[in-house]
């Protein structure tokens, strides 16, 4: 059976951000002696680490009100975008019409990580690739105040996002042991307070691995685990193991493809796992250089994200389990082409730079497959500057990077 890859979806993605972060990636340098030695003492040797210090707060200068909140829903896209490589972030809303909404300075140095189900808050992590403290940053969008508060993380990338559907809580992962033992996943207050560890120990699915999914209405969780899948409900109680008897080598959880079933990337190929326990639907064929970072379906087809040395692209899937690369226009020469989701017909596109060393990121792009025409609404041509990160706006009953 396949085992499964702690975050390789997100390590993946983020080493396309530059060399350096490549390099760190590839050797697996996830923390040393002493990261390990933190973990431990930060668990007290098992359990979740914790919250370190008390929370902060504080209100972002400069804070724009002039955004019509009304009408914030589907197809809105909120993004960072900075006036040259390396520069001070600015956070905009983009309406689906291309509109952009200047909000204010994003907080330095952070990473925009996600955006709440109810359209509140946004959520950055700070974090050097050298620390093993990571500073995670609640941003009310309306009115520019965040709090903020610190946790161990053995990994410079950590799982982390919005619990759904409303956001009124954040699921994190910190990393590993010492041993190499996963941390369980937490939930934590949107102050950092502590208010759940998920177990890490299956009957039949084995060891957690770190990696998971939460569904729309927030009361299931997928988690990726040596032997397959776990369901699990909100509180942690386990439903049932998918064991996905998977070609030998390391799986990955990626993202939902319906309400009830999930996308798996064994080995480079796509199945779809329905979280029922019956069989998998493959939808590509063997491959031996590509891993998969998603796959999406929309009426003019399926679309997949790929990745080998530090770049990623767009490629459509046919019937016969083959793949097709897209030549997106303005995007032929890009390292990175990472889709944010769906939004009826359109692919929001995130495009940028790859393991060159350049910067990562430049514009976010409306992509119509089936005309292939693709329309720059943030970054590049539209204004200028680099978008630095952007996250869909994801509607009442709609996972993050759902399918549907």
């Amino acid at each position: 059976m396949g085992t499964f890859s702690l975050g390789r979806t997100v390590t993946l993605r983020k080493r396309a951000a530059g060399a350096t972060l490549s390099m760190l990636v590839l050797a697996g340098l996830v923390g040393g002696a002493s990261t390990a030695a933190q973990a431990t003492a930060a668990s007290g040797g098992a359990g979740c680490p914790g919250r370190i210090g008390a929370d902060t707060t504080a209100t972002v200068a400069g804070w724009s009100a002039k955004v019509p909140w009304h009408s914030v829903g589907r197809g809105w896209i909120l993004g960072d975008l900075a006036k040259s490589a390396g520069g001070k972030g600015t956070l905009y809303l983009v309406s689906p019409g291309g509109q952009r909404y200047r909000l204010g300075p994003a907080p330095a140095n952070a990473s925009l990580e996600d955006w709440s189900g109810n359209g509140t808050n946004a959520l950055l992590l700070s974090q050097g690739l050298d620390s093993t403290t990571a500073t995670i940053i609640v941003l009310n969008l309306h009115t520019g105040r965040t709090s903020s508060f610190k946790l161990f993380a053995s990994s410079p990338f950590p799982g982390m996002g919005f619990t759904r559907p409303g956001g009124t809580a954040i699921l994190f992962n910190a990393g590993t042991t010492s041993d190499g033992s996963p941390l369980p996943l937490q939930r934590l207050s949107l102050t950092g307070a502590p208010e759940l560890c998920y177990l890490t120990q299956f009957p039949q699915a084995g060891q957690a691995d770190g990696g998971y999914l939460e569904s729309a209405d927030g009361t299931e969780l997928v988690l990726s685990t040596q032997n397959g899948l776990e369901v699990v409900n909100n509180a942690g109680q386990p439903f049932r193991a998918i064991l996905t008897r998977a070609p030998s080598g390391s799986c990955q959880l990626l993202n939902w493809w319906s309400k009830e079933s999930v996308v798996v990337d064994c080995s480079g190929q796509l199945l779809i796992y329905p979280l029922n326990g019956g069989p998998a639907e493959q939808l590509t064929s063997s491959r031996d250089v590509a891993a998969f970072l998603g796959a999406w379906h929309i009426p003019s087809g399926t679309y997949a994200e790929a990745a080998a040395c530090g770049s990623t692209w767009v490629e459509k899937l046919n019937s016969n389990g083959t793949a097709t690369l897209l030549s997106i226009p303005g995007a032929t020469n890009a390292g990175t082409v990472q889709p944010l989701g769906t939004n009826g017909n359109q692919l929001p596109l995130l495009v940028g730079g790859g393991c060159d060393g350049h910067y990562p990121y430049s514009f976010v792009d409306w992509y119509k497959p089936s005309t292939n025409v693709a329309k720059t609404v943030l970054g590049g041509p539209a204004g200028g500057g680099y978008v630095t990160g952007a996250v869909l706006f994801r509607v009442s009953g709609q996972p993050s990077t759902s399918s549907f």
